[in-house]
């Protein structure tokens, strides 16, 4: 970040484990301020709470991204505290689940789609206004391989969910670009910091495949940071692939 532009604000959900909290780390070591918001308020503090021990400047807020008006105080809480939200980082969310089509009753697929779709947009959908007002944004959802490569036990549900942010990807990019703000998402693999964890024949297999390997999170940590840098500014409406091999030739 150039010392003579402003601080930029990073609200990060999902920043409590996983790809979130990486991603919380790698922007507040790169000189944002970072505001990061969970479900599990106490974790997430303690993630903000380490991120200001180490010099950073970071806040944790609570937020059930599922429930519009959670959403919608959280992100008056972020803008009261930073004055302004110059890039969204939709971290949180449900991990896929192992389950027949037969299975997933009717709590099983509102619970995805209103997490994992749903939840992302109304977090969106409630910082447009100050990055509409600033003339800057960005904005970054995590989708899956699962949505082009299908898993044979796996939610169609999550898929569901992970493809919809796709068409909300290409739509909202269209529509804001004017704006000054760029719109994107990581089509993720598996990195082996959420969801059920594979035993030692699947993970074997799993290898044989796809030589790369599970990512970690910091694959993905580094594609949020290339998007939201100078990197990332002629870049809009894309599926950037981050999957170690998983999906090719998109």
């Amino acid at each position: 970040m150039n010392s003579d532009q402003p601080v930029r604000v990073a609200l990060v959900t999902g920043a409590a484990q996983g790809i979130g909290e990486c991603v919380a780390i790698n922007l507040a070591e790169q000189g944002y301020s970072v505001a990061a918001a969970d479900i599990q308020a106490e974790r997430v503090q303690e993630v903000a709470a380490s991120l200001t021990e180490g010099g950073h400047r970071a806040s944790g807020f609570h937020v059930d991204v599922a429930d519009r008006v959670s959403v919608g105080e959280m992100v008056e809480e972020v803008l009261e505290q930073f004055g302004r939200v110059d890039a969204l980082i939709n971290c949180g969310g449900l991990d896929i689940q192992l389950a027949s089509p037969l299975e997933i009753d009717e709590e099983h697929w509102r619970r995805f789609i209103d997490v994992d779709l749903t939840g992302q947009w109304w977090c969106t959908q409630a910082v447009l206004p100050s990055m509409i007002e600033n003339r800057f944004g960005r904005v970054v959802y995590i989708s899956s391989t699962g949505v082009y490569t299908g898993l044979k036990e796996g939610s169609v549900a999550y898929a569901a969910a992970k493809g919809g942010l796709v068409g909300l990807t290409v739509m909202l990019s269209a529509q804001v670009e004017a704006d000054g703000i760029l719109v994107n998402s990581l089509m993720v693999g598996p990195t082996g910091n959420t969801g059920t964890p594979m035993d030692d024949e699947g993970a074997a297999r799993y290898m044989e495949a796809y030589p790369l390997g599970f990512g970690t999170a910091q694959p993905v940590a580094d594609a949020v940071s290339y998007l939201l840098g100078s990197s990332g500014d002629w870049i809009s409406g894309a599926i950037l692939n981050v999957s170690g091999g998983r999906v090719r030739g998109r």
